[in-house]
């Protein structure tokens, strides 16, 4: 099996010389390396993703949501009384 797409390497190395490259002076050879690196960075990421999505796929039925009741919650609950400062301690919403 066949890791990298020559084909499509070399087309998207000539491409960026063509249009991008050439005019801020760099040689084809320059766009050609950072094509590889391009390429081979593209796989690497692709190996790293397929691997974080494998072990996730079983994980899914262990998984719970968690709820919270917030019936008997109050304001002062929340917002103790402190009268120091502009409002207290009061949230205004800013």
């Amino acid at each position: 099996m066949k890791r990298f797409n020559l084909k499509q390497i070399m087309k998207d190395a000539w491409r960026t010389y063509k249009y991008v490259a050439k005019k801020k002076g760099k040689t084809f050879s320059e766009v050609l390396k950072s094509t590889w690196k391009l390429a081979k960075l593209q796989v690497s990421m692709q190996k790293v993703m397929d691997s974080k999505s494998q072990p996730l796929s079983g994980c899914k039925s262990a998984c719970k949501a968690v709820t919270y009741d917030w019936t008997g919650v109050t304001e002062a609950t929340i917002y103790p009384d402190n009268n120091r400062g502009y409002l207290g301690s009061k949230y205004c919403g800013d």
